[in-house]
């Protein structure tokens, strides 16, 4: 019995001794596989493999987006509301028109009072400075009819006889029988008995009878009279005398400069020597830039100095591209804007929508690659602004996105030109994401400004604490000019944003990053252009410094993700 005892007591042991053996045995020659089975396996590949599609769909989509971007300017008028221009302010509207002859002095009040407030709640909610621009629309030479009563329109009966008066009792309460013309004392000299004038489109008229501050004209063309339509006259260029050009627009630029315009928007242009006597007021005396709205088809027809009135202006702006006929608008395609471009004056464009939908129908016009900037409109159809969001154009070819005139390749002025071509070519073949542009030079920072380029350009300003008054005011009016252009993202930001003390481009890219328009493995090219007068810099004479750098955005630190407390 006792050995049997012992032969169970030691098969027990031996037996525990088995079991506790694969537990402590670290064999190196043997190992295990262990499965949570077919069902866990499948769903872990099933989620990788939606991983996967979910990354390659996201890739697919960001390479799909062959845009370049467009400036953009609104014009404001009584029915724009606040959260209508809180919207165009998000989506990157930072210029607004305001027509000062079209608006009595408390209406005009109102405007800029509701653009303020709105201007200055997107500012506070913005981490970067916000730098919008005022564009004011005044009268120039032109004669205009002023605000019918209860600013209606009227029908004008063949045979009927009105009275074109300057009495300003009628400017903002015109009748069928008797209208204010804006500007006809002016030109009051210079008709005669028996001239013909053309009222608006439709309406053509004949002088019966004139009087020391009145005309009586003959209606021989039946047509309806809206407010504010142009009056042509006969020999209008030649019947003012040059002593009279500044009582004409004196007053409109001290009011332009009381309500802090940045631009003055001249229509109607026709004559040369008062858009000289203007332009040279308007930039020495009250330092503003001009936009002019040519009047194409009279130029056109009396064969004019086109050029030499392009080179008078800041900037272009054609309303009615789409609505003139077929002569003018070869004529604007084949002359205007080639000089426009040689000149390299900016060209902004209106296109005429009523709803978002009519976009489609302009999306793919030879018009829009020829400007830099969008002209929009509140649409009398649906009472809303319907280009607020199109900043976006598609490129039709970006691998063809190179400098149009090869001659301008061959005879490159400056270095930072031979830096556009590059980068031109360079990001036609490769995926680039964002160009960051840094310089205290205008000509460099607009450079990208006219090329097909369908990634965006950030241009960074600090301002730095020890900057005066002029040098921001400077960064403030490049900054207004950069959103009247293609292409260009001025980006303004103090030095409590800059916490790790970053280099403006360093800045640039860990500010984008963490907005979202940079990802991990994009490809980004920086330019950097330093003058020659600076200390640092040894040169010859009338050259540039250009740093160019292009390298993929990658990954973050782990000790950086905290570093802006988020």
């Amino acid at each position: 019995m006792a050995s049997t005892k012992g032969a169970d007591n030691v098969s027990l042991t031996n037996t525990e001794q088995e079991e506790q053996q694969p537990e402590t045995d670290h064999d190196p020659e043997k190992f295990t596989v262990r499965l949570n089975g077919q069902k866990d396996l499948e769903q872990r590949l099933r989620e990788f493999k939606a991983a996967c599609d979910a990354h390659e769909k996201h890739a697919r989509k960001r390479r799909r987006r062959r845009y370049y971007h467009m400036g953009l300017m609104a014009k404001v008028v009584m029915e724009t509301t606040h959260d209508e221009l809180r919207r165009m302010l998000e989506h990157g509207t930072f210029t607004f028109h305001v027509d000062m002859v079209a608006f009595q002095p408390d209406e005009l009040a109102t405007i800029m009072e509701t653009l303020n407030i709105a201007i200055s709640a997107h500012a506070d909610e913005r981490e970067l400075r916000t730098a919008t621009g005022l564009a004011v629309e005044i009268n120039g030479d032109c004669c205009r009819i002023g605000r019918l009563r209860n600013n209606c329109t009227t029908m004008l009966a063949r045979g009927a006889v009105v009275t074109l008066t300057t009495n300003p009792a009628y400017r903002y309460a015109g009748f069928r029988e008797i209208v204010y013309v804006i500007n006809l004392h002016a030109y009051l000299r210079s008709i005669r008995l028996n001239d013909v004038l053309l009222i608006g489109p439709e309406v053509r008229c004949r002088v019966v009878k004139t009087l020391n501050e009145a005309l009586a004209v003959l209606i021989i063309d039946a047509g309806l009279l809206t407010s504010y339509d142009f009056i042509e006259l006969p020999g209008q260029c030649q019947a003012l005398a040059p002593e009279v050009y500044p009582e004409l627009f004196t007053s409109d630029l001290e009011r332009a400069v009381a309500l802090k315009a940045n631009y003055v928007i001249m229509p109607k242009i026709r004559c040369k020597a008062f858009l000289r006597a203007l332009s040279q007021a308007a930039k020495d005396d009250f330092k503003l830039k001009l936009i002019g709205c040519i009047d194409f088809e009279y130029v056109r027809n009396n064969m004019l100095d086109l050029l030499g009135i392009i080179k008078l202006l800041d900037y272009i702006w054609i309303p009615d591209m789409f609505t003139v006929n077929c002569c003018v608008y070869n004529y604007i395609m084949e002359d205007a804007l080639p000089i426009a471009h040689c000149q390299k004056k900016p060209v902004i464009g209106t296109v005429p929508l009523e709803r978002c939908n009519d976009f489609k129908r302009f999306e793919l016009h030879e018009f829009l690659w020829k400007i830099d900037t969008i002209h929009m409109q509140k649409s009398p159809w649906c009472n809303k602004y319907p280009l607020i969001v199109k900043k976006l154009m598609p490129i039709r070819d970006y691998r063809v996105g190179v400098v149009q005139n090869q001659q301008q390749v061959k005879s490159i002025l400056t270095s930072y030109q031979t830096i556009v071509n590059f980068i031109i070519r360079t990001i036609s073949t490769i995926e680039c994401q964002a160009i960051f542009v840094f310089t205290k030079c205008e000509n460099a920072s607009v450079a990208l400004a006219r090329s097909e380029i369908y990634c965006p350009v950030y241009m960074m300003m600090p301002l730095n604490e020890d900057d005066d008054e002029t040098t921001v005011s400077c960064k403030f009016d490049l900054a207004r000019t950069l959103h009247l252009r293609r292409n260009m993202h001025p980006i303004l930001y103090t030095s409590d944003i800059n916490e790790c003390g970053y280099s403006p481009i360093e800045f640039g890219v860990d500010f984008m990053r963490r907005k979202g328009c940079l990802e991990v493995g994009d490809f980004v090219v920086t330019l950097e252009v330093g003058k020659e007068e600076e200390d640092n810099v040894v040169l010859g004479v009338g050259e540039d410094v250009c740093i160019l750098r292009a390298f993929y955005v990658a990954p973050v630190f782990n000790c950086e993700k905290f570093k802006y407390g988020t």
